[in-house]
């Protein structure tokens, strides 16, 4: 398996081998244990396409984001899995038109998604919440999605992790490609990465690493960039031509 336990990322569920661009959140030393993120995508017009996964929200059990799924559907994703040592995961509640059940694979616990038309150059926001009781060795987590910039939350799920507490450890996002076609531009402005501690303490992270996975197909192109200015904003892309893109060529081609 080409990823950690941190990185399961879709390769757990699509069963191909993916390629994919990771940018993780520089969270500042002694920040202490986060119980909140909050994080946006941004995909330009036309950088689109069908088996796709923009992540936004990414930490240590689990992850949400957005698909595009088949020509006549789009979903937004929450999920949360097991530790692989004996805890289980349960769909406690969930949100109007929302699907959640349990999930195995590579790996087992519970998700939900919801057929969302999301539309390119809107901007999307999620937000993660995570519960943790210390004396009965569980979490409770949360995903919202919101289309007005977050003055309002959409629900989708809140899921019981037994065994685990799962503060919302290793924020990350990711552009994966889970289909085949390596033909077709893939890109994301990923912004607004705000974490929230279990003291109240607030950060929002301006500094961003990147790792991607080892090319395994021609075409595989890549880029990960950290837009200046103010937006301070997350560019990455995958496949489509060296003359494509926001910043073409890229700067590191297979």
């Amino acid at each position: 398996m080409i990823f950690s336990r941190l990185l399961p990322l879709a390769i757990a569920i699509s069963q191909v081998a993916c390629v994919s661009v990771h940018s993780w959140w520089n969270v500042p030393s002694g920040f202490g244990n986060i119980k909140e993120l909050v994080s946006s995508i941004r995909v330009p017009k036309g950088s689109d396409p069908v088996n796709t996964y923009w992540m936004a929200n990414g930490f240590t059990g689990g992850y949400m984001g957005f698909q595009h799924n088949s020509a006549n559907e789009r979903r937004i994703l929450f999920s949360v899995w097991d530790d692989g040592k004996g805890s289980t995961v349960d769909v406690l509640k969930k949100g109007r038109g929302v699907i959640a059940k349990g999930f195995g694979g590579e790996g087992t616990g519970s998700q939900s998604y919801k057929v969302f038309n999301w539309k390119a150059q809107d901007t999307v926001y999620f937000k993660v919440k995570s519960q943790v009781n210390e004396e009965k060795n569980e979490t409770r987590l949360s995903g919202y999605y919101s289309t007005n910039g977050g003055k309002t939350w959409n629900f989708m799920a809140t899921f019981l992790a037994h065994k685990q507490k799962l503060y919302l450890s290793s924020p990350y996002g990711f552009l994966e490609n889970f289909g085949s076609d390596q033909s077709t531009l893939k890109e994301g402005f990923y912004g607004n990465q705000t974490i929230t501690s279990t003291t109240g303490k607030v950060a929002h992270i301006s500094k961003f690493s990147f790792t991607h996975t080892t090319p395994v197909r021609n075409g595989e192109f890549y880029e990960q960039k950290q837009r200046l200015g103010p937006s301070k904003e997350v560019y990455m892309r995958i496949d489509g031509s060296k003359n494509q893109g926001i910043y073409s060529p890229p700067s590191n081609p297979q």
